[in-house]
Parts: C-alpha cells; sequence; structure tokens
C-alpha cells in the first residue's frame, strides 16, 4: 500500500511538472538569441554528457521521499531541455526573430516575441520565418469603428471641407501640399475620421511588417468603387489623407525599395491632382533598386469591374480564333495604372512576388466576406479574420497570421 501510494504521488507530482507550460517556455527563452544551428557538435555532445550525469544523480535521489519531489522537478526539466534540442535540430528551428523597431513604449515586439518562440515554426538560418507567403492580401477594414470608439470631439465640418479642397485643388504640383496635409491631420485627431489617419499609419507599419518578414507582395484595399456613395465629408477626407500618405510612402520608397502600383479600374472618378500624383509615385518607385517588396494599393476598386475590364481587353485581341486560356485571363488581373508602357515588365513583377492570386487574405474588424475585392485571383487563397479593426492590428497579429498559414495543409483540390 506504502509503495502504491508513493508511485500515486510520484505520478500526480510529474503531471503536474509536465502540464507547467512554464519550463519549455524558460528552455526556449534561455535560446531566443542564439540559433539551434549555431550550437556544434562537440557542444551538443558536452550539454548531452552533463545531462545524463544529473539525471543519474537524481534518479537515487527519487527513491527517497525526503528528497523524491526536487529530483523528479530536475529530471523532468533534464527531458524538456533535451526534447527540445532534439526538436530543434529535427526541425531546423530558429529561435532568433529578427529585430524589429518597435513604437517607445509598445511591448508590442515583446508580446510577438514570446509567441514566436512558444509556437513550432520553422524558420530559415538568417531568422525569418519560413511562412510561405509571398504574396498577402489585406481588406483593411474598420477605420470608421475605430475613429467612433477613440473620438472624443466632432469635426469641424466646414475648416475640413476647406482644407480638403485646398489640398486636392487641380492646380497643386506634387508635394506642394505638405503643410495643408499637416493641418488637416491636426484639425482631425480624436474626431470619428481621425480612424482614417491611423489606418493610413498602420499601413506603413504593416509595409515594414512585410519587409521585415520577407514578403514579396502586399496588395490592400484602400477604397472601393462603393465608397464614392459615402458622405461628401468623408469621401474628401479619404482623398486628402490619401494625397498625404502617398507623398509619405513616396519619400521613403527608395530607401526601403518598395514598388508602389495602384490598381485603379475606376481611376477617372478620383481627384486630377491625386491621379498626378499617383501615377507619378508609381513611375519613380518603378525605378527603384534593389526591389524589396511590391504594393499594389487598390483605388477606386470594384473587383467585378476588374473582371469586367479583362474581358473587354481580351476581345479587342487579334486573333479571337485562339482560347483564352486561364493563365492568359489571369495576366490581366492586378494591372496597375501605368502598365500599359510597361507589360513586360510587369508580368516579371508579378510572378516574382508569387502571382496575382495571394496565399493568403487578411480581413479585419469581424466581416467575413469579400466585399466585392479580387474576385478572381482568390481562388485557392486562405482567409483568416480578425475582430479587431485595421488601425488595432499589430506586431504580434502579423507574426501569428504568419505562423497560422505556416501549419496549414493546401491541396488545391487534389
Amino acid at each position: 500500500m506504502h509503495a502504491s501510494a508513493c508511485f500515486e504521488e510520484d505520478a500526480r507530482v510529474l503531471g503536474t511538472l509536465f502540464a507547467d507550460t512554464s519550463d519549455p517556455v524558460f528552455v526556449l527563452n534561455c535560446c531566443r538569441f542564439c540559433s539551434v544551428d549555431a550550437l556544434t557538435e562537440g557542444f551538443e555532445v558536452i550539454v548531452l554528457f552533463f545531462v545524463a550525469i544529473l539525471f543519474s544523480v537524481c534518479l537515487p535521489c527519487a527513491c527517497c521521499s525526503l528528497w523524491r519531489k526536487p529530483a523528479l522537478r530536475a529530471v523532468s526539466r533534464y527531458l524538456k531541455m533535451c526534447e527540445m534540442l532534439l526538436e530543434a535540430e529535427g526541425q531546423d528551428m530558429c529561435l532568433k526573430p529578427q529585430a524589429c523597431p518597435c513604437d517607445e513604449g509598445s511591448n508590442s515586439g515583446k508580446d510577438a516575441t514570446q509567441h514566436l518562440s512558444i509556437l513550432p515554426v520553422g524558420c530559415s538560418l538568417n531568422g525569418i520565418l519560413n511562412h510561405g507567403v509571398r504574396h498577402l492580401a489585406v481588406i483593411m477594414d474598420g477605420n470608421r469603428r475605430f475613429g467612433e470608439l477613440t473620438s472624443l470631439s466632432t469635426v469641424s465640418v466646414d475648416a475640413v471641407t476647406k482644407l480638403c479642397d485646398s489640398i486636392l485643388e487641380e492646380k497643386n504640383p506634387p508635394g506642394s501640399s505638405v503643410e495643408r496635409c499637416s493641418a488637416l491631420v491636426s484639425l482631425l485627431r480624436h474626431t470619428t475620421l481621425d480612424g482614417h489617419r491611423c489606418g493610413g499609419e498602420k499601413l506603413i507599419e504593416f509595409i515594414d511588417n512585410c519587409l521585415e518578414f520577407n514578403i514579396q507582395m502586399l496588395t490592400v484595399y484602400a477604397f472601393s468603387t462603393e465608397n464614392w456613395e459615402r458622405s461628401a465629408l468623408e469621401v474628401n477626407v479619404l482623398m486628402a489623407l490619401f494625397y498625404f500618405f502617398f507623398e509619405r510612402v513616396r519619400s521613403s520608397a527608395r530607401e526601403k525599395g518598395i514598388f508602389i502600383r495602384f490598381i485603379s479600374p475606376a481611376f477617372e472618378r478620383i481627384p486630377i491632382s491625386l491621379r498626378k500624383l499617383m501615377l507619378l509615385v508609381e513611375e519613380e518607385s518603378r525605378g527603384h533598386r534593389p526591389r524589396r517588396i511590391v504594393v499594389n494599393v487598390c483605388v477606386s476598386y470594384s473587383g467585378r469591374e476588374e473582371v469586367l475590364e479583362a474581358c473587354n481587353r481580351l476581345l479587342r485581341r487579334v486573333d479571337k480564333s485562339i482560347p483564352i486560356s486561364n493563365a492568359e485571363f489571369m495576366s490581366h488581373m492586378l494591372r496597375s495604372i501605368t502598365q500599359e508602357g510597361h507589360e513586360a515588365e510587369d508580368a516579371t513583377v508579378l510572378a516574382d512576388g508569387g502571382g496575382a492570386e495571394p496565399q493568403v487574405l487578411l480581413r479585419t474588424s469581424g466581416e467575413q466576406r469579400l466585399s466585392n475585392f479580387m474576385l478572381y485571383e482568390c481562388a485557392y487563397t486562405e482567409f483568416f479574420f480578425t475582430k479587431k479593426t485595421w488601425p488595432e492590428i499589430g506586431r504580434e497579429d502579423f507574426i501569428r497570421l504568419l505562423c497560422d498559414f505556416s501549419q496549414r495543409g493546401r491541396r488545391h483540390g487534389r
């Protein structure tokens, strides 16, 4: 009876220890700043040798009631350490994520690193996740809701309208409205429309995350053709903010190696001054080298209009006897506003970025539909939905998205 009770007590202690997740996190945190690839075979042999000695010492101690619990705790920890080392070596795991500049005072980088250290996701030798995502699409939803939740004051309609009109004046050359854009941003702060500004700031941060984790192409849904039906004030604010953020991205695109493409089937509806800026930004960024990422910004976009435009272009082919293939039709998707003069180059750009079909589509703010976005391109795209609004998305959410995708099985119907 006494022996049975001892075994039951041992089993209870071991069960408690192995159920406790603090030990593996402790081991991973110790190894966070050095990859398993950096450990030489000689070092591993030494570690395992000392573990074996300690293990053999602890086993006799486990037979003594006085030392049983500490001995079992030590045995469990040594076993877990060995398991971690063997698992890491077998899966070629990397426990050192690339450093990322985070907002001062924010703990998002810390949370993301902790999440990355816990999930068993493979990494490449240089510390970047082997997530398998080359083309990522995002429906940036929830800016208005975020503004409504965080607003503290009302919008000065007359002042905002006047400022937006001055920013979007047709005679303004690109780059001449920087001061007025800054004044508009100040007017919008802490109002319901400030959510759109926060969404623009989040996009710039999100592009940096894509650069860090080696995403070759990012396609974002910035403004749909249905959005033209919103109030005149909100549409004017959005157009003025587009002007402000497109200028900001233009100033950093060369340094970061960003090629910005604008996808706009209803391009003629955009104010002339903004159209001029979009054409300039796309042509300028087309020449940036080295090219690290392609960012497709869908403005005045409709998935149905995109498909109709592709059909009309194919109808104008010289040889109409040749059947239209899926590859040919796909080549007419995500056409940029300057692509007509760069057909061969843009075909290569899309191919290098993983093709027009994204591997992953993220939609924020709890909605679970495409909303007329990339209707033809998303045949085998993996969908991820979150209840967070777009401005609330953090680096930890980005990493979690990549980790979740890396664990999905994609058979494409086979």
